[in-house]
């Protein structure tokens, strides 16, 4: 009597745990061709990702930082998310100075003061002499910014940014890339596809 109980309920529990199965499976919100597209010759990533190829000359970069604000905090702690500055010769100081920023630990200050500069305040920022004022205000002497800007670690960032553009074919931003393999192509459900998605892809 016991062991028939005891194979029923193991029988009850079998059948419940496929149901949630099928639920999770079939409550994927994220539709090939509409919601994301695969990149072509792209392997992927075992561990959920995703990264945001962006520039500060692009005001729809600028709009989504405040989304990416909020959204970064609250993401699933097991999603791990970087931006990076998409590299364009006639800018190429704002992309040595991201990873200027990086090296020198303010990244939190610099990164939106150069958006907020261009978009909000309506001041481009034209060359490397420029961005001095910026990480002066970051609490970067003008000397510490010469030194990192020209360093081989900046340099090796840059080169690197460059790597993955051409690697994910990036030809327009901003460009989210889940896993490595999937490219975002509606901004309609953004909050699931860059939170929930990548877990559900994650190899």
């Amino acid at each position: 009597m016991k062991l028939k109980t005891l194979f029923s309920a193991a029988l009850a529990l079998l059948a419940l745990t496929q149901v949630a199965c099928a639920e999770a499976t079939s409550a994927s919100q994220a539709k090939e061709g509409k919601d994301f597209s695969v990149i072509s010759g792209a392997k992927g990533v075992s561990k959920p990702e995703v990264m945001e190829f962006f520039s500060y000359t692009c005001p729809h970069c600028y709009n989504v930082e405040g989304f990416l604000h909020k959204w970064e905090p609250t993401k699933p702690a097991e999603v791990s998310f970087k931006q990076v500055p998409v590299f364009l010769p006639q800018v190429a100081h704002l992309t040595y100075g991201y990873y200027t920023a990086e090296v020198l630990g303010v990244l939190d200050k610099v990164h939106p003061a150069i958006f907020n500069q261009w978009h909000a305040q309506k001041k481009i920022v034209k060359s490397k002499e420029e961005l001095v004022p910026i990480f002066e205000a970051a609490g970067v002497t003008k000397e510490e910014f010469e030194k990192a800007y020209s360093s081989f670690a900046v340099e090796n960032k840059v080169q690197h940014a460059k790597k993955l553009a051409r690697e994910f074919k990036v030809s327009s931003f901003p460009m989210f890339v889940v896993n490595q393999k999937y490219k975002i192509e509606s901004y309609e459900k953004l909050d699931y596809m860059l939170s929930k998605f990548p877990i559900e892809q994650a190899q």
